[in-house]
């Protein structure tokens, strides 16, 4: 056994090479688990985990790369690649005890559509690739998060990138207040500036990744600060560092300024050191810093910092008294006073007619709102007023467009809570959903808002849902069938059952109902012949109590005894004479018409009446002959006859040759004839693995033409077979491909076939041979086995076979069946 680190608590799990699912019983996850055939495979991938677990995903990536590149079929590897490249770690929920997922590298490329999270799946089956798929669904959602919250977020035009506490010391670094110093000069030049320890002042007790990303993403320049090269290189300092640099990448006008005190620039990370950095410690480093900036910044050049206030701006100059009068009206306005605010801007108005301010003034007065700015906390929007009407009209570009901005924002946010509205809505009807059609109901509901927030996945999540909903009532509905344990229901339960194959353990129910079906039917043969042997038992006792009329009536006849010893002598003549008779003469006249149809060249009927004599030297004739009688037989064979062609092992014993093949006529064609063998003459697979095939790319075709047409024939016997076309029929019941036509000497009959050669259940019953039996064959109480046939069943992977009751079952087994009988069919030419 091998130990490999949990990838949630890092506790010690043992592994075997085959073992590739498991809970760990120190933290109680379920997870999955690399196949290790070494020590040395388990040692990299601990290392890959202590590194993600560490926070130093870029680390442990190249761990779990190096894997991949020894074997890029490892689905583990590629899992955890994945897992390094959103910088994912597993946290302990203090509820719920339960390891979920943190994102520390989120990004707008969704996890689920990752390439390593692909390879994984497409590496992995079963159980293993259902946990991938369970764990990706959960980080997903942690993305989805993510995103929705950072999209929330004003954007940045600096991101400072620092170190904040020593590890040692667990004191504040001198890096943290050079930080803050340089946060405090660009805030003062009118930048929009992201320094966690201010910035996420007001963040606490919530997930800091929404703002870091956000802060990432927008802001135009990072400025990386450190004192020491470890502190470069500390964990979450180099994570956020090395996120910008790969968004430079993408971006080519993001830029990062290193900045360094107290150390040499050559110490700087490898990748930090090939960009333009700038010593703290030198005289004008502000100066240059922000000069740098501003270069980058100059296109969005933010505006000064100045306190908010209400700014009075005008078309022109107002004559006379019109300024005080309109400063007058916005006092008023801010006392409340209404009336007065749309007296004193009606003044402004008589002055100065087209004075936007002044229908600013009037329309605050209208709507009771004390500033401009305000405005846009109105409930309605008030692009209907005359006044706002005139103040666009009259105003100057910038007022027009605040004014025309309010009404935007208004209209956005009124529509924001219409459809939080109908999200919330939606959501406590997907929360209290419990059935298919309230599952699809909350769909519908959230497919009305498409594009809100997460509307869209949690519509399809409620449709998934509602899928799941509607499997359960199958596979439900599927076992009460079961439950009376009769023929019909058990048939009726695997055509539920096969609606929904692969849920749950719909298709072992399916293997479950087969084998009830056929016990039952085993079971009705076994009351049958307890019928047949009670009525034997019957017949036997009718037969006593004639025996015992017979002894009666033999008492009575030796009254008789001196008439019958009279006659002795004559009745023992006679009896002489027909002991002769029987013995010589008869035997000796059918030997002498059997050599004469010899001579006549009438092998068929020679040999019939060779075979029952037991005279002379008749047994060897009959050997002699048994060629002739034979290809005799086949070309004079009509459909329903049995003929005898090549040879293979039956009755399980090879050391006694291997035993005559008997064939039914099924058809004949002018001087070809074609048959299928008496028995089920052996046991294989229709495919050696389980997957889609059709009868052209399965293994027991080339099984048929191949092993076994070896063995069956002489080359003499093997030129009499003809290669002929086997066309691709379809199944009847189901539309599973049945690939394309073939060219075959040997072949199993189809469903079409089947149907048309036999007219009955009882007609298509079969037996098995003993060696077939041995080779695993299935059979009842009657000796009755399954044999294949060559259509596809109800998928690719099953294919149609006939029970041993004769009964066509067009729903098939799996390919990968080790009990079904084989009954070879083929064209024989008689003219070869």
């Amino acid at each position: 056994m091998t130990i490999i680190k949990c990838k949630m608590c890092g506790g010690d799990i043992a592994v075997s090479e085959d073992k590739t699912f498991g809970t760990c019983e120190y933290c109680g996850s379920t997870m999955t688990l690399p196949k290790v055939s070494d020590d040395q495979r388990a040692a990299l991938f601990n290392r890959g985990n202590h590194f993600r677990r560490q926070g130093e995903f870029d680390k442990a990536l190249s761990v779990y790369e190096n894997i991949v590149r020894e074997n890029d079929a490892d689905a583990e590897a590629h899992w955890c690649c994945a897992l390094c490249r959103f910088g994912i770690e597993y946290v302990e929920d203090p509820n719920t005890y339960e390891y979920i997922p943190t994102c520390h590298r989120a990004s707008f490329d969704s996890f689920l559509e990752d390439v390593d999270y692909l390879a994984a799946l497409e590496n992995s089956d079963g159980i293993t690739k259902r946990q991938y798929q369970k764990d990706a669904a959960k980080i997903a959602e942690v993305q989805k998060g993510i995103l929705a919250t950072s999209q929330t977020e004003e954007p940045f035009d600096v991101f400072i990138c620092y170190k904040e506490t020593d590890d040692a010391t667990k004191e504040r670094t001198k890096d943290s207040i050079d930080a803050q110093e340089i946060y405090y000069q660009l805030t003062n030049e009118g930048y929009r500036v992201f320094f966690s320890r201010i910035t996420l002042e007001d963040k606490a007790g919530a997930e800091y990744e929404p703002y870091i990303f956000a802060a990432l993403n927008s802001a135009k320049v990072m400025v990386a600060v450190g004192s020491k090269p470890e502190y470069f290189n500390a964990v979450w300092v180099k994570n956020e560092w090395s996120r910008f640099l790969a968004l430079m990448r993408r971006d080519r006008s993001k830029l990062l300024l290193p900045c360094y005190k107290g150390m040499d620039p050559y110490d700087l990370p490898e990748q930090l050191s090939v960009l333009q950095s700038y010593d703290m410690g030198k005289i004008g480093f502000m100066q240059d810093l922000i000069r740098g900036i501003k270069k980058i910044v100059a296109k969005d050049e933010p505006a000064q910092p100045v306190a908010r206030q209400t700014v009075i701006q005008q078309t022109a100059a107002p004559a006379g008294n019109a300024a005080p009068l309109l400063r007058r009206a916005f006092m008023f306005l801010e006392d409340g006073d209404w009336a007065k605010a749309d007296d004193f801007a009606e003044q402004v108005l008589n002055i100065e007619p087209e004075n936007g301010e002044a229908y600013v003034a009037k329309l605050l007065a209208e709507l009771q709102v004390r500033r401009q700015e305000d405005l846009p906390n109105c409930l309605k929007p008030f692009d209907g007023s005359n006044n706002f009407k005139k103040a666009v009209r009259f105003g100057d570009d910038k007022l027009s467009d605040e004014l025309n901005g309010y009404i935007k924002h208004i209209n956005e946010r009124n529509e924001n809570t219409r459809l939080t509205g109908i999200y919330n809505k939606a959501a406590a009807a997907r929360k209290s959903a419990n059935s298919e059609s309230s599952y699809k109901a909350a769909a519908a509901t959230f497919k009305t808002i498409p594009g809100f927030k997460d509307a869209d996945s949690l519509a399809e999540q409620c449709l998934e849902r509602a899928e799941v909903c509607r499997k359960d009532a199958v596979y439900a509905s599927a076992k009460s069938q079961m439950a009376g344990n009769t023929v019909s229901g058990y048939e009726a339960a695997i055509k539920t059952f096969s609606t929904i194959s692969g849920w749950k353990d719909a298709d072992e129910q399916i293997y479950a109902c087969q084998r009830k079906i056929e016990e039952i039917k085993a079971k009705e043969e076994a009351d049958r012949l307890e019928r047949e042997r009670k009525e034997e038992a019957d017949r036997l006792e009718r037969e006593r109590q004639a025996e015992q009329k017979r002894i009666a009536a033999e008492k009575a006849a030796k009254k008789r005894k001196k008439i019958i010893a009279i006659t002795t002598p004559i009745v023992v003549a006679c009896i002489a004479f027909l002991i002769v008779l029987t013995k010589v003469i008869i035997p000796s006249s059918k030997y002498n018409s059997a050599i004469s149809l010899i001579e006549e060249g009438k092998y068929v009927e020679a040999y019939e009446a060779l075979i029952f004599l037991n005279y002379k030297d008749s047994a060897e004739k009959a050997k002699e002959i048994y060629g002739q009688y034979k290809a005799e037989k086949l070309k004079t064979a009509k459909v329903g006859d049995y003929v005898v062609f090549g040879s293979y092992e039956q009755d399980n014993n090879t050391s006694n040759g291997k035993e005559d093949i008997e064939w039914l006529v099924l058809a004949r064609e002018g001087d070809r004839v074609l048959v299928i063998s008496k028995y089920a003459l052996d046991c294989q697979q229709y495919n050696t693995t389980r997957k889609d095939v059709t009868w052209e790319t399965c293994s027991l075709r080339i099984w048929l033409n191949g092993t076994f047409l070896d063995a069956a024939f002489s080359e003499s016997e093997r030129a009499m077979i003809p290669s002929v076309t086997v066309s691709a029929d379809k199944n009847p019941s189901y539309s599973t491909s049945p690939g394309n036509n073939t060219t075959d000497k040997v072949f199993l009959l189809s469903i079409t076939e089947v149907n048309q050669y036999f007219s009955s259940d009882s007609a298509r019953q079969c037996s098995a041979t003993a060696y077939a039996k041995a080779q695993g064959a299935f059979t009842n109480s009657y000796n009755g086995c399954w044999w294949w046939l060559r259509s596809p069943g109800r998928g690719s992977d099953y294919a149609a076979h006939v029970y041993s009751d004769g009964s066509v079952y067009d729903y098939g087994n799996y390919v990968r069946n080790d009990y079904d009988a084989v009954r070879p069919a083929l064209w024989i030419d008689l003219g070869s």
